[in-house]
Parts: C-alpha cells; sequence; structure tokens
C-alpha cells in the first residue's frame, strides 16, 4: 500500500528502519542468551583450507611409504567415498615446509574437505532455485503494478500483497506433502521420509524451473496485450489484463519453496 499511494522510498525505508530496530532489540538481550563455547582448537575453516594448502604443497609428491598402518588401510581399500577427490590424499604426506612432525593433516581432516567438496554441486545448481526466489519481490512485483488490479469499483490490490500467496501456498502444500505424498511414497521406496533430502531438492529446483517457464509465458501474454492496445513503453498506464493471471507463478513458488 506504501509502495503504490507514496513511492518505493518510503516502503524499503519503512522495511530497513523496522529491520534495523529488529537488529537492536536482538543485540539487547545478549547478555542473557545462553551459549556454550566449545574449545576444539583449530577452526572448521583453518582445518579445510590446511588440506587444499598441504595437498597444494604436495602435489609431486609420490613416497606413499612414509604412511603407517592407518593411513594406509584408508587409502587402499578406501572407504565409501573416498575414492573422489583422490588428489586431497596428498596432504596426509610429509612435507618439507610445514612444522612439527611434517604431516599437517589427519585422516578427518581429508575426509572433512572432501565432503565439504561433495556439497559444492548441490550450492551450483541451488543458484538457479535463488534466482527464482529474487524475482518474488522483484519483476513479478513490476508486473502486477502494470495490470489491472482494481477488485470492485473502488479497491486496488498492491501489487506487493500477491506474495503472501506463495506463504499460502506454503501452509496448504506442506499438509498435503506429509499426510498424501510422504506415505505414498514410503511404501514405494521404503525409506522412512519417503524420499530423500537431495531428493527432495531436485524436485524443488524443477518445480522453479516449472515457475519461471509459467512467468515467461505469463509475461509474453502481457507483452501481447500491451502492444495490442498500443501501450509499448508506458509503464505508468493500466495493461487491460487481469493480475490474477500472476497467481499460478506465485503458487509454483510456494510450492518450490516448500
Amino acid at each position: 500500500y506504501v509502495q503504490d499511494n507514496l513511492s518505493w522510498v518510503v516502503g524499503f525505508g519503512i522495511l530497513c528502519i523496522l529491520m534495523v530496530v529488529a537488529l537492536v532489540i536482538f543485540l539487547c538481550g545478549t547478555t542473557s542468551y545462553r551459549y556454550i563455547v566449545k574449545d576444539e582448537g583449530q577452526s572448521p575453516f583453518k582445518r579445510i583450507s590446511g588440506v587444499f594448502v598441504a595437498a597444494a604443497r604436495n602435489w609431486r609428491a609420490n613416497d606413499w611409504s612414509v604412511l603407517d598402518d592407518k593411513e594406509e588401510a584408508y587409502l587402499n581399500p578406501p572407504p565409501n567415498g573416498s575414492q573422489q577427490f583422490r588428489f586431497l590424499d596428498k596432504a596426509l604426506l610429509p612435507s618439507p615446509i610445514s612444522k612439527g612432525n611434517g604431516r599437517p593433516c589427519s585422516i578427518d581432516e581429508v575426509e572433512e574437505a572432501k565432503s565439504v567438496l561433495r556439497l559444492v554441486p548441490i550450492w551450483a545448481t541451488s543458484l538457479i532455485f535463488a534466482i527464482v526466489f529474487s524475482q518474488q519481490g522483484t519483476f513479478f512485483t513490476r508486473q502486477g503494478a502494470t495490470l489491472d488490479r482494481s477488485i470492485g469499483p473502488s479497491f486496488v490490490v498492491p501489487a506487493a500483497s500477491l506474495q503472501c500467496f506463495i506463504y499460502v501456498c506454503i501452509i496448504v502444500f506442506i499438509p498435503i506433502y506429509d499426510g498424501a505424498f510422504v506415505p505414498v511414497a514410503r511404501v514405494m521406496t521404503g525409506k522412512p521420509a519417503g524420499i530423500s533430502m537431495l531428493q527432495r531438492i531436485g524436485i524443488g529446483l524443477f518445480i522453479s524451473i516449472v515457475c519461471i517457464g509459467v512467468a515467461a509465458l505469463i509475461e509474453r501474454k502481457r507483452l501481447k496485450a500491451a502492444l495490442e492496445h498500443g501501450l509499448i513503453d508506458l509503464p505508468n498506464v493500466t495493461i487491460p489484463m487481469s493480475i490474477w493471471w500472476l497467481l499460478p507463478q506465485y503458487a509454483l513458488s510456494g510450492m518450490a519453496e516448500s
């Protein structure tokens, strides 16, 4: 309402002030929060980066005879997953640059670094969902601002308010997923959760792709309507097309998030 009747600057400014107030309230309670400090030595970031540094230092090393029995058992035969990223195994070898016993990394540290690398494909593909998610408050809202938003003779729907349908779809879809989909999938797969977390991520990414495809088709229809009525390059003029055409893409976005 503020964005439509005053300006976008005022709307975003109010949100910014509210976020600052929320942050101040949160920080005021830091003295009463309960937390536990665990002294685990090196931080995870330092351990993981140390593996990559050690592997880079030893990239020419080939003398595996210096390893002890435990490390040899780790390398041959390797455990599940350790066949991947074998170049990191060289972090187990002594390095003339390292200090102490010349063996800067343990087996657990090498496996920890490999686990992080295995997450990279998931992080990379999740960028697709991030692109779709960013459209909700930007492109989708600008689409709605150019369409017919009137309900009755006087009331006009704020374009940004359609984002509420995303959360309505989440509230509706989660019980359907837990009550209908999971039991059927549990019978088919034999897994307690029905499908794995990775499969859930994949389905969410697929739905997000469908969502942006539907948004493209609706945008094509919007531009066609603007062209037919001679409203191209007139952003302040209402296109004779109902804003409710945008509901499918908002609904699919909510399904992808849930």
